[in-house]
């Protein structure tokens, strides 16, 4: 019976390890490698009803949280440009919060702006 196996270039005693072990550390090795040959560009989307949600609006926070039933967390940085992550249903209820404040329908590409902007 063979008792030691070489993954990538290392010998190994498989009486030490289970064979799901060394399966694993396989997988994971070949995940490693394929990863490090992958470049990763991570682009960062945001919730910004700044543009929509001016001064002028005079519409408060705890307005907005009792209109929309949103998180005034949630709201805030909505209102700053900060929010990266929600729920569909709150992407769905900022989207209507917007269009209500800018007097028109309101697309989802007019509330995202990219990490850069």
């Amino acid at each position: 019976m063979l008792t030691y196996w070489n993954i990538e270039g290392k010998i190994v005693n498989i009486e030490k390890y289970s064979n799901m072990l060394v399966h694993q550390y396989a997988a994971d090795r070949n995940m490693l490698e394929k990863s490090r040959r992958i470049p990763i560009q991570r682009m960062v989307k945001y919730i910004d009803l700044s543009k929509f949600w001016t001064e002028e609006s005079d519409l408060s926070i705890e307005t907005a949280h009792e209109k929309t039933g949103l998180n005034r967390r949630t709201l805030s940085s909505a209102k700053k440009g900060l929010l990266d992550r929600c729920q569909i249903d709150t992407l769905f209820k900022l989207k209507d919060l917007a269009s209500d404040l800018a007097g028109r329908e309101v697309s989802f590409d007019e509330i995202f702006k990219d990490d850069q902007a």
